[in-house]
């Protein structure tokens, strides 16, 4: 016997060597062989198939092509995106991808599975998502009230009323939102406050504005000679007359003569031109005296004899201003004029003879040395005069100039921020290309004035180039610590995850379905026990394929969140590589902890809090102390206002915040640099000006970052850590209070402030986490989900072939299969009906703007474990 398929809902059972007897009373008639053929309408085994293919779907991984990890992953994306953003602009949300979030996702996926591989889903787990979607909207807005249990599990699967307290119509962000996909745009920002306060105060290796204007005006001279002989008589020997004299002794003597004369002078060379030359007759003369002995006598002879030599003297100077600054010819360079109407390098040729010619003898005298083999040649540098407001007028084209550089910016994928984008590498890549437009060397310079502004111009870009990429490669490091994190929790690479983020884009670009249909012509039923798979426990009463006496987990979830708070977790390893002491914590944290406590605090009323500020902010003051001090040091250093005044006008200019934490956060943010500037301004002392404030201000911008990143400026862990967590639980106890209230008794300042003390303390990865250059924060977060249904029914519709005995249905619940084979009345054990089961992990990054509570889980917990996990499927109960 055969079967096989005949088409699409119709077996053919062919049936070989069938005996068929006529008989008449027991006696046989005839008899003969045939073959037998029947087809029968019957979808069972295009079920069979429709399950396999759905639960080959449900296993397939992200990167294996459409199903359920793909789904699961863009709905985890599109929910992690919404609340990560909603926490960083202040929403009341603690833990950003929590299980409740994996439910709803993982049963979102598989009913779009469903749809695509049978054509429609299991109407009853369209419901209970609608249900769960509708809870866990509530659940978030409680603050996670810990409403669930079986409560909840019959509220998913249709039995019972909503849970009490339930908002009608709030539901969870799954869809929409910023997407990962998209792109930010990133700047340079503060990098161009930094270039600008490496001209001013300078650095290791590093020159400043003066500097450059000094090289601007700077003429580099040499002294050239050239020596040429016009005649040279032979040196003669006269003897006495006569035989049988010796030379006895000799004595010589050289004089010369020097005279004004023609001579040839070296020439300039390439970039260099004359300064001034002289020219002179050198005569040489050497006058021999003899002594000669014969016997007892003495006789003396003279000889003479002359060189006269032509000796030229060249001053030559160069107007180079270096490698870096365009080389462009100088109108007027030796005389007054220009743009400031200054003496420009009038002046130096005078100079530059004094110093390689008068100083050293005069023309006759190396003249005289020239020719007697003595090296004269000579290099120096002068200077000319600069006029009196050239810096102020260059710096005030250098503040235009950096207004221009600050807002350049790349455009990068957000997502890719915390794994492989390097906007500071990019930015710097985009000056080097433009330098020429940012430099803006005219093609002849109206003086040396105006090539010393491009000279600074050209340093100035050059600095905030040379910044950039330091800031490249420290993000390289931050990178690659966080993919080692990612790797520490589940294997995760950067490639993996920016693959991750490749797929989800596919997955939810413009135009793609989610769901594309291919169950074919025939529209099948889908009855799934439960329907909505819950994390939570399921028993034997509600679910008859569920053996008395056991727990059934239909989904078992876990999740973990790389970095929870910027002192915890994998953050420290991360950010170790900037920080000497991971125990301590950035001043910006700890003084927006204060803060926010301080508001809350005027709220509402809590001791346990009080005391914990009043342990943060003696931890502070010291902070404050040492960063003002490094301020005013800064202060006196960019002015000329001694110890004591710098540290007055500091003083001064903090008072414009009234709390311990809010000078703090002034000193954290920079914001503080334009209060103490203006107070420096409205001193007697001091210059004041426009031009003369922004200098001020730009150095303590810079200088108060850099201050609050120091070692001595990092307050304790542990006091920051406490009151945080102490501002957490008061401002969730608070809030679901007021929400189970019908918010009767809460105000909106109330509610308001209490929101922003759930999120006082940022949590995440700061990208970089250099201060002044924080391009974004970024988190991410480990699922993992396995999935079983007790039972997983399709029964064909009311359109499909059946056979004669009505609606055809497959199931696979994990029971036994048997049928009476043999004909002997007893079941015969075909094998198995296995349950429909899964599994599936994923990576999910967001990245949000720097800056306010960052984004990750805030609640204390980094790994979040369903309790079902690892496995889910039934739990026997312990006896």
């Amino acid at each position: 016997m055969s079967v096989e398929r005949d088409g699409e809902g119709r077996l053919r059972v062919a049936v070989e060597n069938v005996t068929l007897t006529a008989a008449r009373d027991g006696d046989r008639i005839a008899s003969e062989e045939r073959s037998v053929r029947v087809t029968v309408p019957t979808p069972a085994l295009l079920l069979h198939d429709r399950v396999e293919r759905y639960e080959e779907r449900l296993n397939r991984g992200v990167f294996d092509g459409p199903g359920f990890g793909r789904r699961f992953t863009a709905r985890l994306y599109a929910m992690a995106w919404a609340r990560g953003y909603a926490q960083y602009g202040g929403g009341p949300i603690s833990n950003v991808v929590a299980n409740r979030h994996v439910e709803l996702a993982a049963n979102g996926a598989a009913l779009e599975t469903q749809r695509a591989v049978f054509g429609r889903a299991d109407p009853g787990g369209r419901a209970g998502l609608a249900r769960g979607t509708a809870r866990v909207g509530l659940t978030d807005a409680l603050a996670g009230s810990g409403v669930g249990g079986q409560e909840w599990v019959d509220y998913v699967l249709g039995n019972g009323d909503p849970p009490s307290g339930s908002i009608p119509g709030h539901a969870a962000a799954a869809s929409g939102g910023l997407s990962p996909s998209g792109t930010t745009t990133v700047g340079v920002n503060h990098t161009a406050d930094v270039a600008t306060y490496d001209l001013l105060a300078g650095g290791t290796g590093e020159r400043r504005l003066d500097a450059v204007l000094d090289d601007a005006y700077t003429v580099d001279v040499r002294l050239a000679t050239d020596v040429g002989t016009e005649y040279s008589e032979p040196e003669s020997l006269t003897e006495p007359a006569g035989d049988g004299w010796e030379l006895n002794d000799t004595s010589e003597r050289t004089t010369y003569e020097v005279a004004d004369g023609a001579a040839s002078a070296p020439a300039a060379g390439d970039g260099w031109h004359e300064l001034a030359t002289y020219r002179r007759v050198v005569l040489e003369t050497t006058v021999a005296h003899r002594e000669w002995t014969r016997e007892n006598e003495t006789a003396t002879t003279v000889d003479r004899w002359s060189t006269r030599y032509r000796v030229g003297l060249r001053v030559v100077g160069s107007h180079s201003a270096g490698p870096l600054v365009p080389d462009r010819p100088v109108a007027g360079v030796h005389r007054r004029g220009g743009a400031l109407g200054g003496p420009n390098l009038a002046g130096v040729a005078r100079r530059a003879t004094r110093t390689l010619v008068t100083d050293r003898g005069g023309a006759e005298t190396l003249a005289r040395r020239a020719v007697t083999d003595a090296d004269v040649t000579e290099s120096a540098s002068v200077a000319g005069r600069q006029p009196s407001d050239l810096d102020r007028w260059v710096y005030r084209d250098l503040t235009r100039l950096r207004d221009r550089v600050r807002n350049v910016s790349v455009t990068v994928e957000r997502g890719a921020l915390g794994t492989s984008a390097n906007p500071p590498a990019e930015l710097a890549a985009t000056l080097r290309d433009r330098r020429a437009e940012f430099v803006d060397a005219p093609d002849r310079y109206d003086g040396v004035a105006d090539r010393a502004r491009v000279a600074a111009r050209a340093a100035y870009v050059d600095r905030t180039v040379s910044r950039l990429e330091q800031r490249g490669d420290a993000l390289d490091e931050t990178q690659s610590e966080f993919n080692d994190a990612l790797g520490s929790i589940g294997g995760v690479t950067g490639d993996r995850l920016d693959a991750l983020l490749e797929v989800h884009e596919e997955v939810t670009r413009p135009g793609r379905h989610l769901v594309s249909a291919d169950g074919g012509a025939m529209a099948v039923r889908v009855d799934g026990a439960p329907s909505y798979l819950t994390l939570n426990a399921v028993d034997s009463d509600r679910l008859s394929s569920v053996s008395s006496g056991a727990t059934y987990h239909p989904l078992a979830a876990r999740n973990v969140n790389v970095a929870t708070v910027p002192y915890g977790d994998a953050a420290d390893a991360i950010t170790g590589k900037f920080v000497e002491d991971t125990t301590r914590v950035d001043l910006r944290t700890a003084a927006r902890t204060l803060r926010e406590t301080n508001r809350v605090l005027a709220v509402t009323d809590d001791a346990t809090l009080a005391d914990r500020r009043d342990e943060l902010r003696e931890a502070v003051r010291p902070a404050l102390a040492s960063a003002k001090a490094e301020t005013a040091a800064e202060l006196a250093a960019a002015t000329a206002l001694g110890e004591d005044e710098a540290t007055e006008a500091t003083t001064v200019g903090l008072r414009r915040w009234d709390s311990t934490g809010a000078r703090a956060l002034a000193m954290a943010n920079g914001s503080a640099a334009g209060a103490i500037a203006d107070a420096a301004a409205a001193r007697g002392d001091t210059p004041g000006g426009e031009v003369w404030r922004d200098r001020v201000r730009t150095r303590l911008d810079v200088a108060t970052t850099r201050a609050t990143a120091a070692q001595s400026v990092r307050p304790p862990e542990g006091a920051v850590r406490d009151t945080a967590d102490r501002l957490r639980a008061v401002a969730r106890d608070r809030i679901q209070a007021a929400v189970e209230q019908r918010l009767e008794n809460a105000s909106e300042r109330l509610t308001k402030r209490l929101t922003k003390g759930r999120t006082a303390v940022p949590a995440g990865v700061p990208v970089t986490p250099v201060p002044g250059y924080w391009y974004a924060t970024v988190n991410a977060w480990q699922v993992n989900v396995s999935g079983e249904y007790a039972r997983f029914t399709v029964r064909t519709g009311r359109d499909a072939p059946t056979a004669p005995g009505g609606t055809v249905a497959y199931s696979r619940d994990g029971s036994m299969v048997s049928m009476d084979v043999d004909g002997d009345g007893d079941g015969d054990r075909l094998g198995r009906a296995t349950r429909v089961s899964f599994e599936a992990e994923t990576t999910v990054l967001v990245a949000v703007p720097p800056g306010k509570s960052g984004v990750g889980d805030v609640d204390g917990q980094r790994t979040e474990e369903s309790p079902g996990w690892p496995e889910a499927g039934t739990t026997p109960t312990a006896m």
